[in-house]
């Protein structure tokens, strides 16, 4: 472990004093507040759902090499318990399908239980209407089966020894996949054996993190390469043991950026007061981004779900981006409860000065959820929008924004 030492000199006596690397003070970088008319003067209907999703899936807890009955569960409806969704959509379809969606099944008939993390797991499902769902010939889901025991560590004494998938994100850039999720409680070993044999693998698994951003990549939705490492809870990713919650990742131009929500656990983190922040990192390669020090922290022009309840912040994001603009669709709620419960779509031309509709797309009960572009001209965006419930119902939606509206609540002054 990195050290820093200082030396006193009292009385003739040198004294040695240490201090673990991980206790440096570490701070995203603060960006001014842009000054913006942030009144949607039209707004569109983003509220209601067309009707509820149906996945033909199932749902696999198994560690590699078993097969345990009671840990392979059908998530068909009746039985919805679905998590964490993200979509790509593609106009004239992809390999025989529009629609293309990674989840982890969590929730509903999954439940929420110490041994429901078992379950949590990246799965692909594709459809061509956004409300029936299947899995696409010749794919092996999950694509990262469940951490052994041997495989995992503590949190606490409190805990269950477990560790686990979530927080799935993906963008489709270069005719290539990149899928990226959030390991916890996985030991550094056994992500270096489950892993790409790459010296960036190497590098950044020199010790156990609690939690671990990896990376997969697909040039056909089903085949996949072995996990790279992107960042982790270790400094000088992020401050020691951060929860590096929901990051969501796109490609702007030639630049990925990601976006993650970060608790604000006092002084060594955030000068701010709020509960949680968003920040944004860069990348050059969708693979080695930003370090804590030279993330964003990104700026919310108006709060709207403060009016609902003035303890609510940013528990889970997604991001998506076309034609200029940036998007985070943000399921806030008491954070400090570990949840959320209301859902706003906020958007930015700069990426980091984000203006938010006013008025909830969901008031209560939901989670993460997904928007994303359907097509796009001149006037408007088309979206569709995938809904997550915390009774682990998945519901669509579709709605359009004027770029008119957009470029003018936007005019950064």
């Amino acid at each position: 472990m990195p050290k820093c030492f200082f030396w006193l000199l009292i009385s003739g006596i040198s004294i040695t004093l240490a201090c673990n690397k991980e206790d440096e003070v570490l701070y995203a970088e603060d960006v001014p507040l842009a000054m913006v008319n942030h009144h949607y003067t039209e707004l569109p209907d983003y509220t209601t759902d067309i009707g509820e999703i149906n996945i033909s899936a199932m749902a696999n807890g198994n560690y590699n090499g078993m097969a345990v009955p009671s840990f392979i569960r059908s998530i068909s409806k009746p039985n919805d318990g679905y998590c964490h969704p993200d979509v790509q959509y593609f106009p004239e379809g992809y390999k025989g399908y529009k629609y293309w969606m990674v989840f982890t099944p969590y929730f509903g008939s999954v439940g929420t239980a110490q041994h429901s993390k078992r379950f949590e797991n990246p799965t692909v499902v594709v459809s061509n209407d956004g409300m029936n769902w299947t899995e696409p010939a010749g794919i092996k889901n999950p694509l990262a089966l469940t951490p052994s025991i041997q495989e995992s560590f503590l949190e606490n004494k409190k805990e269950h020894k477990q560790g686990f998938w979530s927080d799935v994100d993906w963008l489709f850039t270069d005719n290539t996949f990149y899928l990226y999720y959030r390991g916890s409680f996985i030991t550094a070993q056994a992500l270096k054996k489950r892993g790409a044999k790459s010296q960036n693998n190497n590098e950044k698994l020199k010790q156990s993190a609690q939690r671990t951003i990896v990376r997969q990549t697909s040039t056909d939705g089903v085949h996949w390469t072995p996990l790279e490492v992107v960042y982790s809870s270790n400094p000088p990713y992020t401050p020691k043991n951060d929860h590096l919650l929901s990051p969501s990742f796109i490609k702007a131009g030639n630049t990925f950026c990601s976006y993650e929500v970060e608790l604000n656990r006092g002084g060594k983190v955030f000068s701010g007061a709020e509960p949680s922040y968003v920040i944004q990192r860069t990348s050059t390669d969708g693979l080695n981004f930003s370090l804590f020090k030279k993330s964003k922290i990104v700026n919310f022009i108006n709060t709207p779900w403060k009016d609902i309840n003035p303890r609510y912040a940013p528990w889970h994001l997604q991001a998506t981006y076309i034609d200029g603009f940036y998007f985070l669709c943000l399921a806030t709620g008491d954070v400090g409860k570990y949840t959320a419960d209301a859902l706003f779509l906020a958007y930015s031309k700069d990426g980091v000065n984000f203006a938010v509709l006013p008025r909830a797309m969901v008031t209560q009960n939901v989670y993460r959820s997904a928007v994303f572009p359907m097509m796009s001209d001149d006037k408007t965006i088309d979206f569709g929008a995938v809904i997550g419930y915390k009774t682990g119902q998945f519901k669509y939606r579709e709605f359009s924004l004027k770029k008119s509206e957009l470029n003018s609540t936007l005019n950064i002054k």
